[in-house]
């Protein structure tokens, strides 16, 4: 009988299920919604990840008693754990091997190194940074959420780049490219992002009333989180705009101090991944930068969640698995899990 393992990555946008063989070939990857249970919910969660499973197994041609070792990534994960048995056998269905859930930081730091200690940080929409030792927290910093935390994420980052455009409309003061580009993507068909009136001695009064609040309604009149999406406007900017390369100044500072608040071991692997930190260059430079300066140690980036999965699971079976194997995790994903057009 073959033998596999079985790894997950479940979060908020999608959930993501792998087939691997013992020497790290995956076989087959399965994709449904997101399953964060604190956003979806437990059963949506579950029956997500059972759909998900069924269909790589299916792939894979693969069936369940073949299945020696299963590694569920979940944001959400405290909720999941806390739910018990039922949860796990609605999840996975005739699997028998008894699964363990972590982190999303725990199959994250995973991802991005074989070594079974080090730290990892992401900063996607929001953002957070952990310590972790055979995929377990040791400790963690961040992770609040929008409204008490995640700073230097995209969320934190679209909203800096809203509070400077209003600071700056309010004063009448020179409107930074930032701050244009702010006021052409929230309103549109309201305010003239190449109008000057507001920068004038003489401008009416009624008239800078009226701009003022028609940049002020925009965020809030769709859910706070979408301020994420205003993000790229300032790493976009980051070379060009002295406005916009405060805000990523500070956003880097803010997660190499998200990490060093760890009082990490100098030496050990730092992963960094989430879409502020993979695609946003200068925040990045500037965060490798201050961590490999304080610590001395390796910064690894990590694109994908599952690999994690995959090498944890491996690892529950091998106390120590080869870190070539490692690398052909990442090497056969890569050609599989492509998001369906």
């Amino acid at each position: 009988m073959r033998r596999v393992v079985l790894g997950a990555d479940v979060g908020g946008t999608s959930t993501r299920v792998g087939v691997a063989d013992l020497t790290g070939s995956v076989l087959a990857v399965a994709r449904e919604a997101g399953g964060n249970p604190n956003a979806v919910g437990l059963e949506t969660s579950a029956a997500r990840i059972r759909t998900a499973t069924s269909r790589a197994l299916e792939q894979a041609g693969i069936g369940p008693a073949e299945v020696a070792a299963v590694v569920l990534g979940m944001a959400g994960y405290n909720t999941a754990a806390s739910a018990g048995p039922a949860f796990l056998r609605d999840s996975l269905g005739p699997v028998a091997a008894v699964p363990r859930i972590v982190s999303d930081l725990g199959v994250a730091y995973a991802s991005g190194s074989p070594l079974a200690h080090g730290y990892v940080v992401i900063a996607g929409t929001g953002s957070a940074a952990a310590e972790i030792d055979r995929g377990e927290l040791i400790s963690r910093r961040g992770g609040w959420g929008w409204l008490l935390g995640d700073e230097g994420g995209a969320f934190w980052l679209g909203r800096e780049a809203v509070r400077l455009a209003l600071t700056e409309v309010q004063a009448g003061a020179h409107r930074s490219d930032l701050t244009r580009q702010v006021i052409a993507r929230l309103t549109p068909d309201r305010l003239d992002p190449d109008r000057q009136d507001i920068d004038r001695q003489d401008h009416d009064e009624q008239n800078h009333d009226r701009s003022l609040a028609a940049l002020l309604r925009r965020p809030y009149e769709q859910p706070p989180i979408r301020l994420a999406e205003l993000a790229p406007l300032v790493t976009g900017l980051v070379d060009s705009d002295p406005a916009a390369a405060s805000i990523a100044a500070r956003a880097a500072d803010i997660l190499a101090g998200l990490v060093l608040d760890l009082d990490p071991r100098p030496g050990l692997p730092v992963v960094a991944t989430g879409s502020v930190l993979l695609s946003a260059r200068p925040i990045r430079q500037a965060f490798t930068d201050r961590v490999g300066a304080s610590l001395g140690s390796p910064v690894l980036t990590a694109t994908s969640g599952l690999v994690g999965a995959l090498w944890l699971a491996l690892g529950d079976l091998e106390q120590a698995p080869d870190p070539v194997v490692h690398d052909r995790l990442a090497g056969t994903l890569a050609a599989l899990d492509q998001p369906s057009e």
